[in-house]
């Protein structure tokens, strides 16, 4: 008895004009791409320009991603093995080697997994912190000995803070 797939390649074959393999490989490219989006973080996945996986001569298989920053790569090249046991775990997608490099030239600009997603998050506005919020922040950098630094300090974590605050997924002027 035949698998499902293959009773299905061979009815595409016989279709006149069909190309099964640029199905399958159409497919297997969407498949690659649903498991990065669903393994990485969106702050990565709108850096991804492109992931793919593939067997070299030697038969490993491999996962190679390309990203537009180095902050990114780097972050990547530091998770390469946690990523390779999330694959296998998650998706049963067993990796050889994981490897990353910045993309060059036109490919820099390309994102595919640029979404309306993030253009809502952006379009989010900050939510003011309470006053028991802005207290917190305070305390937090009261120990911070540079008057100057402890200011840019308490500013950049008052403003991380107002943008999270709007862009979660239900949020509330006062938490």
């Amino acid at each position: 008895m035949k698998k499902f797939g293959e009773a299905v390649n061979a009815a595409l074959d016989k279709i006149p004009g069909m190309d099964a393999g640029a199905i399958r490989k159409a497919a297997r490219v969407k498949q690659v791409r649903d498991m990065w989006a669903e393994l990485v973080e969106p702050a990565i996945l709108a850096h991804t320009n492109g992931v793919y996986v593939f067997k070299d001569k030697d038969g490993k298989r491999k996962m190679h991603v390309y990203v537009d920053e180095s902050i990114y790569a780097a972050e990547l090249k530091n998770r390469g093995e946690l990523l390779k046991l999330m694959l296998a775990e998650q998706f049963g997608e067993r990796i050889d080697e994981f490897s990353v490099s910045i993309s060059r030239g036109e490919r820099k600009h390309e994102h595919p997994y640029a979404q309306t997603k993030k253009a809502e998050i952006d379009a989010r506005p900050a939510v003011p912190l309470s006053q028991a919020e802005l207290q917190s922040v305070e305390d937090s950098v009261s120990q911070i000995p540079d008057k100057r630094l402890r200011e840019y300090f308490k500013e950049a974590m008052i403003r991380d803070l107002e943008w999270k605050k709007g862009n979660r997924p239900n949020p509330t002027a006062e938490s």
